[in-house]
Parts: C-alpha cells; sequence; structure tokens
C-alpha cells in the first residue's frame, strides 16, 4: 500500500485528477451494480417463484376442472337415486336365468342411458363398473379390454380396501384400451367402492388420457424453456410433454412451500412444486435459472447499463474540464522543465485573470529578475575578471629590470661592442608587450614571440645556454590565447628544471577543430619524483587564492598555480592543465585549452 501511494504521488497532478474522477465516478457505479444484484437476488428468485407458481396455479385449475368431472362422475354414480336402482337391478341379474343376456343388455341400455346426460357434457372418460357377481358396466368396447382383468391387478386390492367415501388415485400407467395405446399411450385412473344399502361390493374405475393434462402444460411452456410434471409426492412422474420421462422419479425432494435452486440436465434450474386438488399428487415447474431471473433482471440491469452510459459520458466531459483547468499546469511544468536545462528565455503563456494566470505572471516576472541579475552578476563577474587579469600583469618584479639593464651596462662598458643591441631589442619587446594591455588575447604566435624575447633574456643574465624548439603550425599560431600565460612555465622550467646541462624547452601544439587547442610545454631538465610531483599538483590546482612569494625572483612573480587560477577564471571549467615529470628527465605542462573562447 505505502508502494502504491509512493507511486501515486509520482504521478502528475492531471494524472492523479483523472484517476480521482474515475475512481469517484465509476466506483459508486459498480458498487451499485454488484450490491444490486447481491441483494436483489433472493427478491428476484421470489419473484420468479412466484410466477412460477402462478403458472403452476393456472395448470392446476385446469387440472381441477377435469378432475371435478371426474369426481362428479363418481359422485354421481354412487349418489344418484336413478342410478343406484339401476345398480341394484343389474347386480341382482340371476346368473342362471335363460334370459341373462337379454336383462344385462336391458340393464346397460339403461345404465348408458342415465350416464349419457352427464358424460355427453363432459371430458371423455372411460368408465368402468364392476360387481361382486363378475356382471360389468363400461362405456368403451369389450374387443379391447375385459374389465375382469381390473381383478387381477396388484392395486386393486387398494380398491376393495377403501371405505366408501375414500377414493383411490392411480399414477400414470399404459393404456388397457389396446386400439387408442399408440395415440393415447398413457392413462391416469381412480378407483371407489360403491356401497349400496343391503347390497355387495360394486367398484367404480374411471380413467382419464395422460394427453388431456400434456396439453395444459404445452399451453404455458410455447415462450419457455420451462418443463412441467405432474407426479406423485416421491417425485414420480405421472404426465409430461416428453412421455420418456412417465414414469421416472425426479431426484429432488418435492417441498410444500418453498422453491429451490437445482441442477437439471448440468444447468441451474429453478423448481417450484404445487400441490393438486383431490389427491397428493403435485404439480412441479423447472424453469432454466438464467432465463427466469434473467428475464425479470432484464429491466433492473437495463436501467443500470443505461445510467452506466450517462456516467460514461459525463466521465469523458469531466475528464476533459480537468484537460482543460490543467493546461496552465502543464505549460507551467514545461517550462520549469526548460529552465532546469538551463533556458531561462522560456516563458509560460497564459492569459486571463485567476489564480493559475496569477501564478504564471508572477513566474515569468520572477524569470525576468533572475535573468537580470544574472546579466548584472556576469557584468560584476567580467569586471572582476578584468581586475584580477590587471593586477596579475601588472605584478612586475622591479628586481629582475634592474638586474638585467645593469648586466646591459656593464656588458657595454667592458666589451663596449653592439652585440648587445639585440638584448635591448628583446628587452624593449618585452616591456612593450608588458605595458600593452589594450588586448586581453593575443594570438599563439604572439605569446610565442615573447617567450622566445623572454628566454633570450634569461640566456643572458644568467648566463644559460636555454634552446627554445617551437613546433605549432599554422592553424594554432593563429589561436587567440590569454597574454602572458606562457612565460611563467618557460620561467618555471628555465629556474627549476636547471641540472647544469644543456636545457631544451620544447613548445608544441595539436589541435583538435572546434574543440580545443592541446599545447605542450616540455623541458629536459632535472625533473622531480612522484612524491614531489603530488605535492606540486596539489598546491596548484587547489581553489584558494595564495600570497605570491615576496622573494620570488621571477620577471612577475607568477608561478603555476597562478596561470592555472587565471585560465581557469578566462575558460572555466572547459579548461585543463596537467603536469607530469619524471626525475633526471624532465618535465611537461600540458594545456587544453577551447578553441570557442579565444
Amino acid at each position: 500500500m505505502k508502494r502504491l501511494w509512493e507511486k501515486v504521488n509520482q504521478m502528475s497532478l492531471r494524472t492523479r485528477l483523472m484517476i480521482s474522477v474515475i475512481i469517484c465516478i465509476l466506483l459508486p457505479w459498480v458498487s451499485t451494480f454488484i450490491v444490486s444484484n447481491y441483494f436483489t437476488k433472493d427478491v428476484l428468485e421470489q419473484r420468479a417463484a412466484a410466477q412460477s407458481e402462478d403458472d403452476l396455479r393456472m395448470i392446476e385449475l385446469g387440472i381441477r376442472n377435469i378432475f371435478d368431472d371426474i369426481m362428479y362422475t363418481s359422485n354421481y354414480i354412487q349418489f344418484d337415486s336413478n342410478m343406484s336402482q339401476l345398480l341394484k337391478s343389474h347386480e341382482l341379474i340371476n346368473a342362471d336365468s335363460p334370459t341373462i343376456k337379454q336383462e344385462i343388455a336391458l340393464n346397460y341400455i339403461h345404465i348408458s342411458n342415465e350416464l349419457s346426460s352427464i358424460t355427453e357434457l363432459l371430458m371423455p372418460l372411460y368408465i368402468t363398473i364392476l360387481f361382486e357377481n363378475d356382471l360389468y358396466y363400461n362405456n368403451y368396447s369389450l374387443v379391447n379390454f375385459d374389465p375382469l382383468q381390473f381383478k387381477e391387478t396388484s392395486w386393486f386390492e387398494k380398491v376393495e380396501s377403501l371405505s366408501f367415501y375414500e377414493t383411490y388415485w392411480l399414477g400414470a400407467h399404459d393404456n388397457y384400451i389396446q386400439s387408442e395405446k399408440d395415440t393415447y399411450p398413457y392413462l391416469l385412473t381412480i378407483g371407489r367402492r360403491i356401497q349400496q344399502a343391503n347390497s355387495s361390493n360394486i367398484y367404480l374405475i374411471i380413467s382419464l388420457k395422460e394427453n388431456e393434462i400434456r396439453r395444459l402444460f404445452s399451453q404455458y411452456q410455447i415462450e419457455k424453456r420451462a418443463k412441467f410434471y405432474l407426479t406423485n409426492r416421491n417425485g414420480e412422474v405421472y404426465s409430461s410433454l416428453n412421455t420418456d420421462e412417465i414414469g421416472t422419479t425426479l431426484p429432488y425432494e418435492l417441498r410444500d412451500s418453498d422453491y429451490q435452486i437445482v441442477n437439471f440436465e448440468e444447468e441451474k434450474h429453478l423448481m417450484v412444486s404445487y400441490p393438486v386438488s383431490y389427491s397428493d399428487w403435485r404439480l412441479v415447474s423447472l424453469v432454466p435459472y438464467k432465463d427466469t431471473i434473467g428475464s425479470i433482471n432484464m429491466v433492473t440491469r437495463t436501467t443500470i447499463l443505461i445510467q452506466g452510459g450517462f456516467l460514461v459520458l459525463f466521465l469523458i466531459g469531466l475528464i476533459m474540464l480537468v484537460r482543460e483547468f490543467t493546461k496552465p499546469i502543464i505549460r507551467l511544468n514545461s517550462v520549469t522543465k526548460a529552465i532546469k536545462k538551463g533556458d531561462l528565455s522560456a516563458r509560460i503563456q497564459l492569459s486571463g485573470s485567476n489564480d493559475v494566470a496569477q501564478l504564471g505572471h508572477s513566474f515569468n516576472h520572477m524569470l525576468d529578475t533572475i535573468e537580470e541579475m544574472i546579466e548584472q552578476i556576469k557584468i560584476q563577474e567580467e569586471a572582476k575578471r578584468n581586475a584580477e587579469l590587471d593586477m596579475l600583469q601588472a605584478q612586475i618584479n622591479p628586481h629582475f629590470l634592474f638586474n638585467v639593464l645593469n648586466a646591459i651596462r656593464l656588458k657595454i662598458k667592458m666589451e663596449g661592442n653592439n652585440g648587445s643591441a639585440s638584448l635591448i631589442y628583446s628587452l624593449s619587446a618585452l616591456l612593450r608587450m608588458t605595458i600593452n594591455r589594450n588586448n586581453a588575447f593575443i594570438p599563439l604566435d604572439e605569446e610565442i614571440s615573447i617567450v622566445k624575447h623572454y628566454v633570450e633574456l634569461m640566456n643572458f643574465r644568467h648566463q644559460h645556454d636555454v634552446v627554445l624548439k617551437i613546433d605549432v603550425g599554422e592553424i594554432a599560431s593563429a589561436i587567440n590565447v590569454p597574454r602572458f600565460f606562457l612565460q611563467p612555465v618557460i620561467e618555471n622550467a628555465i629556474i627549476h628544471g636547471n641540472n647544469n646541462r644543456k636545457e631544451t624547452i620544447q613548445i608544441s601544439a595539436a589541435e583538435q577543430i572546434n574543440t580545443h587547442l592541446k599545447l605542450y610545454i616540455t623541458d629536459n631538465g632535472k625533473g622531480m619524483d612522484k612524491v614531489t610531483l603530488k605535492q606540486l599538483q596539489e598546491r596548484v590546482y587547489q581553489t584558494t587564492n595564495q600570497q605570491y612569494d615576496k622573494n620570488d625572483q621571477s620577471f612577475n612573480g607568477i608561478g603555476l598555480q597562478n596561470v592555472y587560477q587565471r585560465m581557469k577564471l578566462v575558460y572555466g571549467d572547459d579548461f585543463h592543465m596537467g603536469i607530469d615529470s619524471n626525475e633526471g628527465v624532465g618535465t611537461t605542462v600540458i594545456f587544453h585549452i577551447p578553441v570557442h573562447k579565444g
């Protein structure tokens, strides 16, 4: 979390504002979407269950009408007085009577006529009335089925054990009417024991075609993937749109109330059951969970998505406003980066009088002030540098001039020859160069000319035999360099490098075009050991100014340290000077002078 916060703090203000806007807009919407789905899940399921229960209630209403017909027919046969009289007379037919067939046929006609008054108005039913004397009445052809076969079935014993007011409900079973078995493979049947006064038992069996129930299911499954079943309490299927499922058992516990979420055919389904009138049978609906919840939840999701669309549009507009409002800050940041790189001329262009614009104007004013101050400092530093150069160049040791002039006077007096004219010329040229300070920079060849006059005077004064060799090309000779920067180096080589032998000092140059002039001053003097060289380098390269040695009898009293400091003043960090020496071999001073500074 801490690292994340550090990364956020490293982002620009615009990015942080945009992220904040996105989070503040989208997070509540996403939270609303998630919470809405989570908390409304039960409500939606309950609504879906209620809708499925309404469908089952309507189907049950249709089944009740069918069962009403069955029960009405059953009650009519049991309780109607005319029907009871016919049944009693049918029961009293003597099986040994020679006219038994005529009696049965006549009674059969009377019963059929009596039942036709109600059965013609009701749903088609298979009606069978069995008497204990193996006589029977039926409304279907005996060619298709012998009613006495009912007594051989396993469930008939349960009918025999019923009281006269009880009804046995037999679930789906194979159609016993062979001619209709292919068209109507299954029947639903009830059985009752009719108790007649002062008579034996009479059994009533009424069967209904299962497709009548299936027809009700199909009316509610036109536009749905729902599955409807008529089952007993254990889940054994009595009716279904898929006849292959009849006789199978649903692997779920059927509850009297509430709904269940079950897996059916590898898909989650919402299962609702509803009781059926007259029996302990139940209606069961299995609706794909996605269909039922999706259809109910579609309006909610559509509303949320529409809200999300408006929020996205609002978010885009807000981001555009944030970008527009933060443009001045971005410009200020770019100007700050440009100034950081050294471009002090960069300015922020803002219009208006708001707080950010006022900040930009103040920033520009501050930059103007800084530029003016820098320009003043440059002028002051330039004046200071010129003053220091003038001061350094003005430090001419009068003892040197006195001794040289005295030596020339003695030589002329003692020898009386004109050979010393060249010495006087060299001295006058040297004095002229020191007096003329109009130009702080002169071409390298003029600086070398000064060094030549100086070496000639030093050879005369100290009776040395110093040979000066020059290896400088025409291009390097024309490069401007500071006045009198070579003389102290040559003087140092003559005074401190003398090893009582003929000394040679070589000046060579190598120019790297448009970058640096590399100048070598090499002598073959006594040199110095590593320790002494290191001490010399530390003394020369130190940044603090040192007082000049008053006992230094050099031409101008300027040593290597002062030369280094002077060149640093002129060229800054672009200037480099190196010192190398080997004891008994000699010393080399290397100058790296920027060409563009000349």
